[in-house]
């Protein structure tokens, strides 16, 4: 049986926006990718979410999945109850589909919503069996990940097929021209990525024009602890490369619990 990611979008597009060179790329090595959609937006929207996301996964060649019902991410919207939900699901999808690698949000990624799933992710994991060989992935859009670990360089092909599943959410992208920060951010990662990765002052990793980085993490005994930085080709790592403990900043509320929320537009008519 082929290995299987499961990532955890919160929203319909995330996961066109998160990590998708890094999936995509998983995919072109056999992998299969799991992409549970866990909100849809407002109600009013899930029709049109729900294709598009179809229509996205069948793009990548993802096998989407979707919450029934889709969770409440809003600010006035209970998210304790919509982390607990993720919590309590994903043991079962991670039975289920024989998962080796979770990817999510990371708990400190500003938007409310990202962050609800994550702690719910973050919750779920802490609670398997140990000693447990699964690895979290994890992606920055809102909040840029302090401590990445793994580092994955891409070309302008790849970008070309990372944009054409990105157009699928042409309601999202009317709204906000999000390809601009796919590309964007890539870019910047490719200057900077090699050095927020392997430490300052690090040669280029990579000649290729984009990148993504994300943090990589196993649950050992009590502890959160970090992947030495790789490149992600270097594939899975023996349990003596994961001496990191990155403990502190995952149990750590986040700035946004600190000082409170940004603003959310309510209006349904918004996006």
């Amino acid at each position: 049986m082929s290995p299987t990611v499961l990532h955890i979008a919160p929203h319909p597009d995330d996961e066109a926006l998160g990590s998708p060179g890094a999936l995509l790329h998983l995919v072109d090595r056999g992998w299969r990718v799991v992409s549970v959609i866990a909100s849809l937006g407002f109600p009013s929207q899930w029709e049109r979410r729900r294709a598009e996301a179809e229509e996205a996964a069948r793009r990548a060649h993802f096998v989407p999945l979707f919450f029934d019902p889709p969770l409440d991410l809003s600010l006035r919207d209970d998210l304790a109850h919509a982390a607990a939900r993720v919590e309590g699901a994903l043991p079962g999808l991670m039975a289920a589909y024989d998962v080796a690698v979770v990817v999510s949000p990371s708990p400190h990624d500003v938007h409310h919503g990202h962050e609800a799933v994550a702690r719910g992710v973050q919750r779920a994991l802490a609670s398997l069996p140990a000693p447990t060989p699964v690895r979290w992935w994890m992606w920055g859009i809102w909040g840029d990940l302090p401590a990445p670990n793994v580092f994955f360089p891409f070309g302008e092909k790849d970008a070309a097929r990372l944009l054409h599943i990105l157009e699928a959410y042409e309601g999202e992208l009317e709204r906000n021209d999000y390809r601009r920060l796919l590309t964007g951010r890539a870019s910047a990662n490719a200057a900077l990525g090699s050095e927020r990765v392997f430490g300052f002052g690090t040669p280029r990793a990579s000649a290729l024009p984009y990148a993504e980085v994300l943090t990589e993490v196993r649950r050992v005994g009590h502890r959160w602890m970090a992947s030495r930085a790789h490149l992600l080709d270097e594939g899975p790592l023996p349990d003596e490369r994961f001496d990191v403990d990155l403990t502190a900043w995952l149990d750590a509320p986040s700035v946004r619990q600190l000082v409170g929320p940004i603003r959310e537009v309510l209006d349904e008519n918004a996006g």
